[in-house]
C-alpha cells in the first residue's frame, strides 16, 4: 500500500511538472514572474558600447559623478563561441555602467568589433571623485602615436555654429570646427565640407576629458555602423551571479542595427549614444538629457558621425530624414509603439502583436545569437572562433585590462602634474600602453579614402614626429570663448492639428 502510494505520488509530482512547463510555455510573461529575483536579464534599452559607436561632445567635461561605487567584482566575460567573418574583428571586453532608472550599475557586454584602420582602443575606466565614482570615457587613438597619449589643458569653448559656405553636392557632409594645440597655446581651425563615402564614416577630431587633462582625437574614417560588428545586448546582473566561483558570462543577445537606429538618442552629459524607449517625458528633460540622433547636431551640443553619413549618402535624404521624424513622433503619442525595456518582454511583445497580424518593425531591437545567422541584417557569415583564435583573443583581452589599469595609473599621475597647468605651458605626454601588433598593414584589408581635410599640413603638435607644425599661412586666430550652448533639450512634439502616420 505504501509503495503505491508513493508510486502516486511520484507520478502526480511529474504531472505537475509537465504541467508548469507547458503554462510557462504558453505563458512568457508568468515565466518571467516567476525568475528568480537577481537572475541575469538581458536588456532592450541601456548605453551602446563606447568601442561600437560615440557621438562628438563640442565642449567635453569630466563625466558625473555616481554617489555609488561599481562593483569590485569584473565579470568574467568570454566571447561568443561564433564571430563576424572579417580579418580585423576582435573582441572588446565589456564594461559597468551606471543606470539611473535602476539606480545600479548594469554590465555593458562586449562586443565584435571590425578595427578601424590604424586605430586601437584604449578603454574607459571607473575611479574616485570627490563625492563618488566618476566614468572616463574610452577612445580610439592612432596606432602610430605608439602607446603616447599627451594630455592638453581643456581647450576653450567651441567656436562652432554650423557650416559658413553653401553645401557643394547633396553627397557632401560638414565636418565642425575644432581647438588644436600648436606650440603653446589652442588655435581654431574652422570646418569644411567633405565628400561623404558610402562604405565610410568620417568622425571628425574631438576631445576626451580625463583625470589628467584633454586628450586629442585627430579625425578618422570608421566602418559604417552596419558592418562594424556585432554589438550585445546589456545585462543587469544580481550579485549571487557574478560573484560565485568561476562564474562565466557568455553573451547570446545580439542587439540590431534596425533596432537601434529606428530608437536611438544620444546623451551629451555620458557622452555615448543609448537605444531603446526614451521617449516619455521623463527621458527628454534638461535633467536626464537624451536627445534624439536625429536632433543632436541642431542642439549645439556636438555632431553625430552616424547621422551625418547615413544622411549624406541616403538617395532620398529629404523623404528619409521626414519618416524618421515621423516615427518617432508616432512613438512619443503611442506608448504600443515603444520597444520593451527588456529582452523577454520584447519577445512577448512581438508575439502578440504578430498574433495579432500588426507591424512589429522598430520593436525587435534585440535577437538571439543563434537565430541572427538568418536575420535579413546579418550581411556576413557567422564562423566559429577556432581554439588557436580563441587563445589569441584571451592574449588580447588580458592585454585590453592591462591597458585599462594603466592607463588609470597614468592619468592619475597626469592629474598631479596637471595641477596649476596654464594654456602656455607644454602638455604632458605620458605611455599608456604599446598596442599589439594591428592587422592593418599585414593583412591588405580595405584602405580607408585620404584624410579630407583642405588643410593637410595643419595638425596639432604635440612635439611626437607623427604630428607637422602648422605652415605659416596657416589660420592663427587667438582663442576666445564662445558662448555656452544651452543644455535644456526641446523635444520635437507634433504641432497642433499636424497629421502623423504610423512608421512604415
Amino acid at each position: 500500500m505504501m509503495g503505491h502510494l508513493m508510486g502516486r505520488a511520484k507520478f502526480g509530482q511529474i504531472r505537475s511538472f509537465f504541467v508548469l512547463c507547458a503554462v510557462l510555455g504558453a505563458a512568457p510573461g508568468l515565466a518571467r514572474a516567476l525568475q528568480e529575483p537577481g537572475d541575469p536579464e538581458a536588456l532592450a534599452r541601456g548605453p551602446i558600447h563606447e568601442a561600437f559607436a560615440g557621438p562628438i561632445v563640442y565642449n567635453p567635461a569630466p563625466g558625473l559623478v555616481i554617489p555609488k561605487p561599481p562593483p569590485s567584482t569584473q565579470i568574467e566575460e568570454q566571447p561568443p563561441a561564433e564571430k563576424p567573418q572579417g580579418m580585423d574583428v576582435e573582441w572588446i571586453p565589456g564594461y559597468w555602467a551606471w543606470d539611473d532608472e535602476r539606480n545600479d550599475y548594469i554590465w555593458i557586454s562586449g562586443i565584435w568589433r571590425d578595427i578601424p584602420p590604424g586605430r586601437q582602443w584604449v578603454p574607459g575606466y571607473w575611479s574616485q571623485a570627490e563625492g563618488g565614482f566618476r566614468w572616463t570615457s574610452g577612445f580610439w587613438t592612432s596606432t602610430a602615436a605608439n602607446g603616447q597619449v599627451s594630455y592638453l589643458p581643456a581647450p576653450p569653448q567651441t567656436l562652432e555654429v554650423g557650416p559658413n559656405s553653401p553645401q557643394p553636392g547633396p553627397d557632401f557632409l560638414w565636418s565642425p570646427g575644432s581647438w588644436a594645440w600648436s606650440e603653446n597655446r589652442y588655435v581654431w581651425r574652422p570646418g569644411y565640407w567633405v565628400q561623404a563615402q558610402p562604405n565610410w564614416v568620417w568622425v571628425p577630431p574631438s576631445y576626451v576629458a580625463t583625470p589628467g587633462g584633454f586628450v586629442y582625437i585627430d579625425g578618422y574614417w570608421d566602418y559604417p555602423i552596419a558592418r562594424r560588428g556585432l554589438p550585445f545586448a546589456p545585462v543587469a546582473f544580481g550579485p549571487a551571479y557574478y560573484t560565485q566561483p568561476a562564474y562565466v558570462y557568455r553573451p547570446s543577445v545580439v542587439l540590431s542595427i534596425g533596432g537601434l537606429t529606428a530608437n536611438l538618442f544620444i546623451r551629451p552629459s555620458y557622452n555615448q549614444y543609448y537605444f531603446g524607449d526614451y521617449y516619455g517625458p521623463a527621458a527628454y528633460g534638461a535633467r536626464a538629457g537624451y536627445v534624439p540622433w536625429f536632433a543632436y547636431q541642431h542642439q549645439r551640443f556636438g555632431y553625430d558621425p552616424i547621422y551625418a553619413s547615413m544622411a549624406a549618402n541616403h538617395p532620398g535624404k529629404v523623404e528619409w530624414e521626414r519618416q524618421i521624424r515621423t516615427e518617432y513622433r508616432y512613438r512619443v503619442e503611442h506608448v504600443e509603439a515603444r520597444p520593451a525595456p527588456t529582452f523577454a518582454a520584447q519577445r512577448e511583445q512581438v508575439e502578440q502583436r504578430r498574433a495579432r497580424g500588426e507591424d512589429v518593425r522598430g520593436l525587435e531591437v534585440a535577437h538571439p545569437l543563434r537565430q541572427w545567422a538568418n536575420h535579413p541584417e546579418a550581411a556576413r557569415p557567422l564562423v566559429p572562433v577556432g581554439r588557436d583564435h580563441g587563445v589569441e583573443l584571451a592574449r588580447r583581452q588580458a592585454s585590453v585590462r592591462e591597458m585599462q589599469q594603466n592607463r588609470a595609473r597614468v592619468e592619475e599621475k597626469a592629474r598631479g602634474a596637471s595641477v596649476g597647468r596654464s594654456e602656455g605651458q607644454q602638455p604632458q605626454r605620458l605611455e599608456i600602453h604599446r598596442a599589439l601588433e594591428p592587422h592593418f598593414q599585414a593583412r591588405g584589408l580595405a584602405v580607408p579614402p585620404a584624410h579630407p581635410e583642405p588643410h593637410q599640413d595643419f595638425r596639432p603638435n604635440f612635439g611626437n614626429e607623427f604630428h607637422r607644425e602648422p605652415g605659416p599661412a596657416q589660420n592663427r586666430a587667438e582663442p576666445r570663448r564662445g558662448p555656452e550652448p544651452a543644455r535644456a533639450h526641446k523635444e520635437p512634439r507634433p504641432r497642433e492639428g499636424e497629421e502623423h502616420h504610423k512608421p512604415r
